[in-house]
């Protein structure tokens, strides 16, 4: 066993990992990972899922904490479930009776064959060119589909999520997706086809559940997608947009939770490579959870406190 140097730049951590482990890391790191700090280029429609203020950094290519091997690992396996379900969606939802006349997934560039012989397409999604205001934004779907129902298109998206996304994306539906999803819906190439609807299929990554939701287009959602594009392209620093949270603990049951005299980052502030310039002062300790992962809290003394809450 080693040090594990990725360690510090980690939310899910291993202090320590086998050599073999580390030389894949290594390489990673060397060939890959260069490749997605560099990029600046935050007009595209996946990123109208983040923070505008995390973009504006971006686009100023301001160094903010690195991607970890380990996080490019688990990017890789989502892209894979991804593309195993698109073939099953071209297999059970196209034909006669069934959802779709016809999809359309984009170029077809090669295949691979997965447990029980599936053979799984891959394909280069085509771009889509959206227009935020005077900002030129490129996108790319994961496909299209026309209903038998009615002869219309719908866009697809595909998600692959943890345990907590997925049961999440049951009870509320897409979140901030959906900004992505208002991005290409209003593509140039989209409004040809009167596209007004997504239909977001996601698959549970740990147990292979998949649930799909049929979401309809919303002037409010493209109004504030639009505005958030307009902010992270702005010259001036924007104002912070999520703040810190008061940290409480289980206090016994059926009692109140209680304070501890700490406000700490929470999502999506823990999980932002820019952290330290939006939230300067935060104190990095790890935190062991109920399941032995180790994981890092980010917190600092609440000012507002009163003694009385302790």
């Amino acid at each position: 066993m080693i040090k594990n140097r990725f360690a510090q730049y980690e939310d899910k951590i291993d202090w320590e990992i086998p050599s073999a482990t580390n030389m894949i890391y290594e390489f990673i790191e060397e060939n890959l990972n260069k490749k997605r700090e560099n990029a600046t280029d935050v007009n595209r429609a996946s990123a109208a899922t983040m923070c505008p203020k995390r973009r504006w950094y971006q686009r100023r290519g301001d160094e903010g904490t690195p991607l970890t091997p380990r996080k490019i690992v688990n990017f890789a396996l989502g892209d894979l479930s991804e593309k195993t379900l698109l073939h099953f969606i071209r297999e059970g939802c196209v034909g006669p009776g069934k959802l779709y006349s016809e999809v359309d997934f984009g170029m077809e560039t090669g295949s691979f064959t997965i447990q029980n012989g599936f053979t799984v397409r891959d394909y280069t999604q085509g771009d889509l060119h959206t227009k935020a205001g005077d900002i030129e934004i490129v996108g790319h779907p994961d496909g299209i589909g026309k209903r038998n129902s009615d002869g219309k298109w719908e866009l697809i998206e595909i998600k692959s999520s943890a345990n907590y996304g997925f049961s999440k994306f049951k009870d509320e539906g897409a979140g901030d997706y959906l900004n992505q999803a208002h991005v290409l819906m209003m593509s140039e190439e989209l409004q040809l086809l009167g596209v007004k609807d997504v239909r977001f299929y996601y698959l549970r990554k740990e147990t292979g559940h998949v649930w799909d939701i049929l979401h309809h287009f919303d002037e409010k959602i493209w109004a504030a997608t639009v505005e958030g594009y307009r902010i992270s392209n702005q010259e001036t620093l924007p104002t912070t947009p999520f703040e810190l949270e008061r940290e409480s603990k289980w206090a016994g049951k059926g009692k109140p939770r209680k304070f501890t005299g700490l406000i700490k980052a929470g999502f999506p502030c823990s999980y932002c490579p820019y952290l330290d310039k939006c939230h300067p002062g935060l104190t990095k300790e790890f935190k062991k959870g109920f399941d032995g992962t180790i994981s890092p809290a980010f917190t600092m003394v609440d000012p507002d406190f009163k003694k009385e809450e302790k």
